[in-house]
């Protein structure tokens, strides 16, 4: 059986019983990129056409500490990474929508403000971004760009400082500086509010453990069972 794709039907004791069988290492890290994973910011990626591009923006989110990358598909069907990701897309929380306007009542209702990145004279630039409250951060179509749909709900339409011929980054260095922006920023003035808390980081620690075993679930069952007999007693 596969374990779930919602963290939060994640078996709690997945950790403490199958993390013994990784090496220290591996544990340790994981420990370490758990205490270090933050919901404060989400990517949102919309229509992204190129899935190198969708891997490299994975990547780049997953390397920042970012747990929630929300793909927004209006008009295409959901593009798999290409292997740019390098299973990067494993350790992230990666949640699909298929409409804007669902998508901005969600994440509106949970206290994010929404910033978008598409070049203006008039928008504030990506240093000058408030980061005291949650940011979902919107990427538009490699052509396109953002789509008008989010124009009524963006909080903060920013854009990202160039100084050579080109008019623009692509969408996955945009994605890139970006996240390292905000999250270094927020990290720094945020402190421990910027991290998840001990119980998330269980939940995410339980899911990774789970992705270690080809039947994650049969060997939960003996070890529980296990566990049960050893601390039984005598009858």
């Amino acid at each position: 059986m596969n374990q779930p794709t919602d963290i939060n039907a994640v078996p709690e004791d997945a950790w403490r019983l199958l993390s013994p069988r990784l090496t220290d290492v591996r544990r340790e890290k994981m420990l370490e990129v758990a205490k270090n994973r933050t919901e404060h910011i989400r990517l949102v990626l919309q229509d992204i056409h190129d899935p190198h591009n969708i891997a490299a923006c994975y990547r780049s989110a997953e390397a920042m500490g970012v747990c929630h990358v929300d793909v927004v598909n209006t008009f295409q069907a959901f593009k798999k990474p290409s292997t740019v990701a390098r299973g990067s897309a494993n350790w992230l929380e990666i949640n699909r929508y298929e409409s804007i306007k669902d998508y901005v009542s969600y994440i509106k209702k949970l206290g994010f403000v929404i910033a978008a990145g598409y070049p203006s004279q008039d928008n504030v630039t990506l240093d000058q971004i408030p980061i005291e409250k949650p940011i979902a951060v919107v990427f538009g179509n490699e052509h396109q760009g953002v789509h008008a749909d989010w124009l009524d709900h963006i909080d903060i339409p920013f854009t990202i400082p160039m100084f050579g011929m080109v008019e623009s980054y692509n969408i996955s260095v945009s994605a890139a500086l970006s996240m390292f922006s905000l999250t270094s920023r927020a990290r720094q003035h945020l402190g421990s509010q910027f991290t998840v808390n001990d119980i998330k980081q269980n939940k995410l620690l339980s899911k990774w453990v789970m992705r270690h075993s080809r039947s994650a679930y049969g060997e939960l069952e003996q070890l529980r069972k296990r566990s049960s007999q050893d601390g039984a007693g005598p009858t």
